[in-house]
């Protein structure tokens, strides 16, 4: 494994994607599990956090349907995009340009609610501890984080592999997991190949 791909991408390379249009990652769209979960009222409206929102579709669809939404993302392609999405739209999201790590204080214990997609992929499993740990923070207690993780099956990354245990060895000590399954109706090219995750803060 090269030192890149041992590391993650730095926030050129994300901003290269983007100036490139390169963005294999992007559904074009809100994953449907995340549909599924507001239709079966397992996510409710409340103040949700999303880190490294992307382009934003869960952002944009959750800000549609009530929820107070505050999206991260450090790569200014992303930031920007999502900003003129909010801006036209006239939805109650703020898109934050920052690193997720480097959240103040003032985010402690301030969210009902956090969505993961394709963020726990494309950092560094080395940095998967200190999400955990960051997501714990900003989440009040009893706060939920419902995510989609990526079980690309490969070595390398990014998009860095996520399998059922990665998920329990990473989230049990702060977080009581409800649910993890196999996602039933995952976007096509992501069939048989994400892991939906509820889990509440302790």
């Amino acid at each position: 494994m090269t030192e890149e791909n041992k590391n993650g991408y730095s926030m050129e390379d994300w901003q290269r994607h983007y100036d490139e249009g390169d963005l294999g990652w992007d559904l074009g769209q809100v994953a449907p599990p995340f549909v599924s979960l507001l239709e079966s009222n397992l996510i409710v409206p409340g103040k949700t956090l999303v880190p490294g929102c992307g382009r934003g579709h869960e952002v944009v669809y959750l800000a549609e349907n009530g929820f107070d939404v505050t999206a991260v993302d450090y790569s200014t392609g992303a930031v920007s995009h999502l900003k003129a999405v909010v801006e036209e739209r006239k939805l109650d999201a703020q898109v934050l340009h920052m690193n997720f790590f480097e959240l103040d204080q003032a985010h402690n214990e301030t969210y009902d609610l956090s969505i993961e997609q394709t963020f726990f992929c494309a950092i560094s499993p080395e940095q998967r501890p200190m999400y955990v740990v960051t997501v714990a923070r900003a989440l009040k207690k009893g706060g939920m984080l419902a995510g989609l993780f990526y079980h690309t099956g490969q070595e390398g990354g990014p998009p860095f592999n996520t399998t059922q245990d990665d998920i329990v060895k990473s989230f049990s000590d702060l977080f009581e997991i409800q649910k993890l399954t196999q996602a039933k109706n995952s976007a096509e090219q992501r069939k048989d190949k994400e892991w939906l995750a509820i889990l509440v803060k302790k």
